[in-house]
């Protein structure tokens, strides 16, 4: 038996919902809006979440974000149940369902995801002051050599034409600063500074979720939207993705941005993805 927290506005799917996933022997809270959902998740510590997509208050993609953003929900399984799934949804949702679908056959995903529920929490993110990520971080503080240090930077550069980016950046991700390791397209403030704090950028939750990022306009964003990068810096798409230290903890981040919206896609993580060993072997040779 597991504890779900559903959210669906339509309460003829969310009863069929409630009671097909009863019937497989589990106890579930509904709810029927975007906040109701968040403060269910709070009080009830469920073992899974459903979340439909448009809800009146927040929409399913920003309850996830929400709490994959939070250390104590970060690694519950979530399922995104949508007749139109957002881009993004698959960076956020463990399984992304479109309606219409049979209910036996949410009910046999439900099961699955609650089976890999161990896993999962053994290779959730840390919180920003994690003393083990932080050690890692430190140990990455050294000056670089400059042969490295310019071969990190023909990297970025390659990144941001590989995915038609203006900007592009990876940096180190500290408790409350994210420092600059390497850029192009950033404003000069930012480079002469040496970074800027953690909470001006996504780049906190990407660290405390340890899931790439991937958005469509951050300015409608409403976790997002009035943050410095897009208040200052006016970037609309973002797709960014975490660094990893040997032992496989969130050291850092690299980021592609735009200030046109929908710039991205799930081929910029790919393209990301497939260069960060490169990068990551960049930045390692500090130690």
């Amino acid at each position: 038996m597991a504890v779900i927290v559903a959210a669906e506005d339509d309460a003829d799917v969310a009863g069929l919902l409630a009671t097909t996933l009863v019937r497989a022997g589990h106890v579930v809270h509904l709810a029927g809006t975007g906040p109701r959902a968040l403060q269910m998740v709070a009080e009830c510590h469920p073992d899974l979440v459903i979340l439909d997509h448009g809800m009146p208050g927040m929409s399913g993609l920003d309850v996830g974000r929400r709490l994959r953003a939070d250390g104590a929900t970060a690694a519950v399984p979530m399922m995104m149940l949508s007749a139109s799934a957002p881009a993004g949804a698959r960076e956020v949702f463990d399984q992304v369902l479109n309606k219409p679908i049979p209910f036996r056959q949410i009910a046999d995903v439900a099961r699955d995801l609650l089976s890999s529920t161990g896993d999962r929490r053994l290779t959730a993110g840390r919180a920003l002051t994690d003393p083990a990520r932080l050690a890692a971080v430190a140990r990455l503080l050294d000056e670089p050599d400059p042969v490295d240090e310019l071969s990190l930077a023909m990297e970025i550069a390659n990144l941001a034409e590989a995915t038609g980016a203006p900007s592009a950046a990876v940096g180190l991700v500290l408790d409350t600063t994210l420092q600059n390791v390497a850029s192009v397209g950033l404003p000069d403030l930012i480079v002469e500074a040496g970074g800027a704090p953690v909470e001006w950028t996504p780049c906190g939750v990407l660290a405390g979720t340890n899931r790439p990022l991937l958005f469509d306009d951050l300015s409608a964003d409403p976790i997002f939207k009035d943050i410095p990068m897009v208040t200052f810096s006016a970037v609309r798409s973002y797709a960014a993705i975490p660094l990893h230290s040997p032992e496989g903890l969130v050291v850092a981040a690299m980021a592609v941005m735009d200030t046109a919206p929908r710039r991205f896609s799930g081929r910029t993580l790919d393209t990301l993805l497939a260069a960060a060993p490169r990068v990551m072997r960049l930045i390692d040779k500090r130690r």
